[in-house]
């Protein structure tokens, strides 16, 4: 009884720390997120599987919820039906360790089985308290979604919505939504044959509502231009880069290019015959770095880390008809204009803190250092950066590099 009762204070003092570590706010007429979890978990005298299965079904229920979410957001960006996106966008349910049912919930009177209820007690603990965490995690990014003004909606779809509501006024008229930054934004990512540097910073910059006059008063990068990268055709030798994951304005080791060697790869998830180069696994979702989700041929797949040394990373696991994720950080002492470099063998997607800064083409290929170029903006401090590689029948690698040039250096601290 006495592990019960600390069971059911982990999550109660989860719930009341988390508001303070994450600095969130929530007003009094509403339900925050905390005290949502601790309303779904069953009371103190409650047992320990009960107390998990409670956990699972609420969890189970806020992903869910967060896949719906996720769903009607994509299908408004694409314009597509929702069923089409729901079925486009995968859970981000994490696969559990499997607990010991019949001895959790035993009479323990054997000596021998005290050591091994102890060992189960413990997982339930930790099971418990990751899922806590993650049903937290994924309701307050519904709070922040909810909070934001919905996206334009097409007329076509508008129409539908009112046809749908019993209206018998058709819209009509020619197409007024304007394209937001996000789309404006998409659309400059993607290969481009005609044009392989693109400077995307300002729809970057817009979309994560940076002021204006920061670029006057704090953007230093590079003042490479995309016609200097054609007139050096756009080369990239070894003997320009080094390896790290921090640019600093000074001290540092200098250099021209920084490729980044560290990252966490995810994978292999199905891809048949290539069939789900479009399908958006749990990673492009959520980055929960301590989960597992179910991968090809429905093995079980976790994030492992991986230090590569070379520019031309395989993801571990590699295999055929496979997709992959990878994901890093990198941090800035300012903010900051720069030209990144990506490769892939064969189809990838690159974002940075949640935004689309390159979308490859579809075409099976191999790998170039080179192989497409985008300046992009790169906040003070962290940086996050999800990479996602699609293999064909033969080999799997991607790379990502950035052009600090001699006036900022790199470190792999």
């Amino acid at each position: 009884m006495k592990r019960l009762f600390s069971l059911w204070l982990l999550c109660v003092s989860i719930g009341s720390l988390l508001p303070r570590i994450a600095g969130a706010t929530t007003p009094p007429t509403t339900v925050s997120p905390y005290e949502r979890v601790i309303r779904a978990l069953p009371g103190k005298d409650a047992g320990i599987v009960d107390y998990y299965d409670a956990t699972v079904a609420f969890l189970e229920k806020v992903c869910e919820d967060y896949r719906r979410i996720r769903a009607a957001e994509l299908s408004l960006q694409l314009d597509i039906a929702y069923q089409e996106a729901y079925g486009n966008v995968q859970s981000v349910m994490p696969v559990l360790k499997p607990i010991n049912r019949e001895l959790l919930e035993k009479r323990i009177t054997n000596p021998a089985e005290i050591n091994d209820h102890k060992r189960q007690v413990e997982l339930v603990e930790s099971e418990v308290r990751n899922m806590v965490e993650l049903a937290i995690r994924l309701l307050l990014e519904i709070e922040e979604k909810q909070a934001e003004p919905p996206p334009p909606v097409p007329i076509e779809i508008v129409h539908t919505a009112a046809m749908e509501g019993g209206a018998e006024e058709v819209v009509s008229g020619e197409e007024v939504v304007e394209s937001t930054s996000i789309d404006l934004l998409a659309v400059k990512a993607k290969e481009n044959e005609n044009e392989r540097a693109i400077d995307i910073t300002a729809e970057m910059r817009a979309a994560l509502s940076v002021p204006e006059n920061l670029e006057r008063t704090q953007l230093k990068g590079t003042r490479l231009t995309a016609k200097d990268l054609r007139e050096q055709n756009f080369r990239i030798s070894k003997d320009q880069y080094e390896f790290g994951r921090k640019v600093h304005s000074t001290g540092g080791r200098p250099m021209e290019w920084m490729f980044v060697d560290t990252w966490y790869t995810i994978g292999p998830f199905p891809n048949p015959q290539r069939v789900n180069i479009h399908t958006k696994f749990p990673p492009e979702t959520m980055v929960n770095l301590g989960a597992a989700y179910p991968g090809k041929n429905g093995r079980e797949v976790r994030w492992e880390f991986l230090q590569s040394g070379i520019a031309k990373t395989p993801p571990r696991h590699a295999e055929p008809y496979a997709i992959y994720y990878a994901y890093t950080e990198l941090w800035f002492d300012e903010d900051v204009d720069l030209w990144i470099a990506v490769g892939s063998d064969d189809k990838s997607n690159l974002w940075i803190n949640n935004l689309p800064v390159w979308i490859s083409g579809e075409e099976e290929k191999k790998w170039r250092i080179n192989e497409g170029f985008r300046k992009v903006y790169f906040k003070k401090g962290i940086n996050r950066v999800l990479y996602r590689v699609e293999n064909g029948p033969l080999g799997v690698y991607f790379s990502l590099g950035i052009q600090v040039l001699s006036k900022s250096t790199a470190s792999e601290e």
